[in-house]
């Protein structure tokens, strides 16, 4: 028989080694699927479309200078529409940019001090970038991460955001309208639902040259930044007609009648390969 004493610190030791199990990572001891490492950079770098660093992180510090040039210490995000298309890098021991994680563990993760502020509008939810959007004017912060299997690895310190009126910003594409480039004359438009319109060319003969403007909810139109974003389109018919593109305008077509017919046309505003935006069918006709 096991005296009383020796089967309470039997009883002890098993709870003590539950405990010490169910507080460890489960996401990091998996015998099968071995634990990707953490990713523990020195600094972070958020870059604008051209790659110009707009705020630096070093070492836990927001930079005010970086490589001897005057850098910002706080982002600012126009009101009721979208800011630059900002990308993320990170800095290693040595100060070399170093590009994200790449694994399914990790993944980009921010958090908000004031929501009802600020949001963060992402183009496609596997890279690492975004856009800033704000909702009321006014200041807040954001704290960018990086998320390890659903816990965060490294972040930054509280960047200051100031929200803003901007006259040149935009929002999210929900339409886009066709028209002659050199008149302005009204083709086509389309949102993701509903066209109104035509394309109309003769056979064997080609259109005027075609500007191709996207707008947003407030009706603001725009031509977003290239070649970070590009124009694409799918003819359902192409044996009757044909979109060319004009060399060194990225926003601009024209068509090409191939046969007599109808057929339509669909419109993609395409980001690092992912389509922000699809138009409905577009009518075009060739007479």
């Amino acid at each position: 028989m096991i005296p009383f004493f020796l089967k309470y610190s039997y009883i002890v030791l098993i709870l003590l080694l539950l405990i010490i199990t169910t507080t460890s990572c489960s996401d990091e001891t998996d015998p099968v699927i071995p634990p990707t490492e953490h990713f523990e950079p020195e600094g972070w770098v958020i870059r604008d479309a051209t790659t110009k660093p707009i705020l630096v992180v070093w070492q836990g510090v927001i930079q005010t200078t970086w490589n001897s040039a005057i850098t910002p210490d706080t982002l600012y995000a126009p009101l009721n529409a979208l800011s630059d298309h900002y990308t993320i890098k990170f800095l290693d021991i040595n100060k070399n940019i170093i590009n994200p994680p790449t694994d399914v563990d990790h993944e980009f993760g921010w958090l908000i001090t004031n929501t009802s502020m600020l949001e963060i509008i992402r183009d496609n939810p596997t890279d690492w970038a975004f856009h800033l959007k704000g909702l009321t004017n006014g200041t807040t912060s954001l704290e960018l991460q990086v998320l390890h299997v659903g816990h965060v690895d490294v972040k930054t310190p509280k960047i200051p955001v100031i929200i803003r009126e901007d006259t040149t910003a935009y929002g999210e594409p929900i339409g886009l309208r066709l028209s002659y480039e050199d008149d302005g004359t009204v083709l086509a438009t389309a949102t993701n639902l509903t066209s109104t319109g035509s394309l109309d060319v003769q056979k064997d003969s080609l259109t005027n040259h075609i500007e191709v403007e996207f707008y947003d909810d407030l009706n603001r139109y725009f031509q977003p930044e290239y070649p970070l974003h590009t124009l694409d389109y799918t003819v359902a018919n192409p044996t009757i007609v044909q979109i060319l593109p004009e060399a060194g305008e990225p926003w601009v077509i024209r068509v090409k009648g191939l046969a007599t017919g109808s057929t339509t046309v669909t419109f993609k505003l395409m980001v690092s390969g992912v389509a922000e935006f699809v138009s409905f069918p577009i009518n075009v006709n060739v007479q």
